[in-house]
């Protein structure tokens, strides 16, 4: 076996950059009135990663040792000109440790919005913006291969996260304006908030790209209680329509893709042990691929300009009953889920990795230089995969790591059941949540038999200190996500394909804001599917060659935090990545990592 990699830190370097003493300067407050606030965020980075395993034994020209780093500085600059009007600029400046004289610096605006309240009334946004309606119309779905992350994990992963813009509320960032306000009743509705967007998804090249826009909104009504059962009823109406200017540019074709649905919250009753309501969303999808002829004269003569080569329309339910046992602290909810095959919303299902894109560490590996495949150590910290784009066709997935709804709830083609549990005590430093889901393809995909689906996914967070009412912090996180894809028939029509998640962490403070990490991520997949190459939205082209296997993944680690407030930490942590197949053990690889991460915002 050949040796991983040899390394050597000098943290204290590593800290220098981001010393702990920016403070916020002309700072408003209520009392004094306008003001300009300086505030942001900063991290620095260095790692070195080495590459092993029986991969390299052919390989005798392989780099086995990658060292990289970064310094980030992200200054916020926030006017108040009055107390109705804000507005913040964020710059970036970004240095590739190793760069000299200025190579690998660069300086850009990451954010620029203004907003305000006319009249008392009307609240706008102007510039960058995040938003989400629900998860059939704009939505930003789960992360692959994430149940519940340990602690060992999240520094990396919230630094993507940052620089992605994942707020944590599935929210999308886009570039646009937005207005809301709210309106009161004295009968009937209690109130009604409405909230509008225009935003621009991309800009023309000038030629064959047009400009692509989304627009929409939301408006909420809630009326009641109404009688002694404590009945409620909350619904809201919403539009996400993202389309192509053909008028920009040269382009001569576009999309047309609007979503429109119905989602409603009624409480059925609401006593002082229990509650139960009637929840749900219903709606309709239509997506369209057209031409632009650019015929002056038919278009002065009021004929049609426009040639539609791809028309599509259908339609989604989820509905059930959520209830919550209030002395024992539990929710319960059961789903009725039908969600077409045609049903098609590019705002809610493009996903947060984009598995076509290339690596930032050891793309290729072996003597025939092949395409690393995505794995756990990549989907933990490369910011290289991760994307906030708004597609205009069904991504690609890996089954392995969600194969069931790899869409999110968006998913098309899924007709079943849902059910979910939580246990959220207030006298006990416990919670937790299961959700199961068996669902059945509508449609088959090349043939007439059906997929079936089993989803499991379980999590637990123990804050231990808190039993023994110790001081000091001691947590400890468990999810497990298991997965089975079935279809019975010929033989090359069969499929099955099970995968299992795990992942477990642990956090102590061993000394005054001193913590030690550990953490530990591990999958399996054994079986076989067939992944449909999609055309024309989610249309099925062909497939791919059955897609097999029986592999293998762990990723394990410990480190050190230290946390200087809250705030600013710096976080020192050796991982290591193993990944076996059973199907082609001369791909087996392991992958070793240490890194420090000093992080800060002030």
């Amino acid at each position: 076996m050949r040796p991983l990699f040899r390394t050597c830190l000098l943290v204290s370097a590593l800290t220098l950059p981001l010393a702990p003493g920016v403070v916020a300067q002309g700072a408003p407050d209520a009392e004094d009135g306008p003001g300009v606030q300086f505030n942001g965020y900063g991290r620095s980075y260095i790692q070195q990663t080495g590459l092993g395993g029986e991969v390299l034994d052919p390989d005798t020209l392989a780099v086995e040792n990658i060292a990289d780093g970064e310094f980030v500085l992200d200054l916020a600059v926030n006017a108040q000109p009055n107390s109705v009007t804000e507005v913040q600029a964020v710059i970036r400046m970004r240095n590739e440790f190793g760069g000299f004289f200025g190579a690998g610096a660069t300086l850009e605006v990451r954010e620029l919005w203004a907003r305000g309240v006319i009249a008392d009334v009307l609240r706008y946004r102007i510039g960058d913006m995040d938003m989400a309606l629900t998860p059939y119309t704009l939505f930003l779905p789960d992360a692959d291969a994430v149940v519940n992350a340990p602690e060992l994990f999240r520094p990396q992963r919230e630094a993507v996260y940052y620089d992605e813009f994942y707020t944590g509320f599935n929210t999308r960032r886009l570039q646009g304006a937005k207005v809301d306000f709210g309106l009161a009743f004295d009968r009937g509705l209690d109130a009604v908030d409405v909230q509008l967007f225009l935003a621009r998804l991309r800009a023309t090249d000038l030629l064959n790209v047009p400009t692509r826009f989304i627009g929409g909104g939301r408006a909420a009504l809630v009326a009641g209680p109404f009688g002694s059962y404590g009945t409620m009823a909350k619904a809201g109406v919403n539009v996400a329509y993202t389309w192509d200017d053909l008028k920009s540019g040269e382009a001569n074709t576009g999309i047309r893709n609007a979503v429109i649905s119905l989602d409603g919250d009624l409480t059925i009753l609401d006593q002082d042990a229990y509650d139960l309501h009637l929840v749900g969303e219903s709606g309709w999808s239509l997506v369209r691929l057209k031409e632009n002829t650019n015929d002056e004269e038919a278009e002065e003569a009021g004929e049609p300009v426009d040639e539609i080569f791809v028309e599509d329309t259908d339609t989604f339910i989820e509905i059930g009953l959520a209830g919550t046992l209030k002395d024992q602290h539990i929710g319960l909810s059961a789903m009725f889920v039908n969600v077409g095959p045609e049903f098609y919303s590019a705002a809610a299902q493009s996903k947060r990795i984009d598995y076509t894109r290339t690596k930032s560490t050891f793309n290729r590996v072996g003597a025939d230089a092949i395409v690393r495949p995505v794995a756990l150590f990549d989907i933990t910290r490369d910011a290289a995969l991760y994307t906030s784009r708004i597609g205009d066709n069904l991504m690609m997935y890996d089954p392995r790591y969600g194969n069931v709804l790899p869409f999110g709830r968006a998913t098309p083609n899924r007709r079943g059941v849902r059910l979910g549990a939580s246990y959220t005590p207030d006298n006990l430093p416990v919670d937790a949540a299961l959700d199961f889901a068996a669902l059945t393809e509508i449609r088959g995909e090349g043939t007439e038999e059906l997929k079936n689906f089993i989803l499991l996914r379980g999590e637990a967070n123990v804050a231990v200190n808190e039993f023994f009412e110790w001081d000091r912090m001691i947590g400890i996180t468990l999810g497990t996500q298991v997965e089975n894809t079935s279809r019975s028939g010929e033989p090359a029509e069969e499929v099955d394909l099970s995968s299992v998640l795990f992942e477990a962490g642990a956090s102590a403070e061993v000394y005054d804001r001193l913590d030690v990490l550990v953490g530990a991520k591990l999958r399996t997949s054994t079986g076989r599917d067939y992944l449909p190459q999609i055309e024309n939205f989610n249309d099925i082209r062909d497939f791919f060659e059955p897609f097999v296997t029986d592999d293998q993944e762990s990723l394990v680690g410990a480190g050190l935090r230290y946390r200087f407030r809250d705030g600013i930490a710096l976080t020192v942590q050796y991982q290591h990545f193993s990944y076996g197949s059973d199907v082609n053990p001369d791909a087996d690889y392991t992958l070793g990592q240490i890194f420090a991460l000093y992080t800060m915002t002030f």
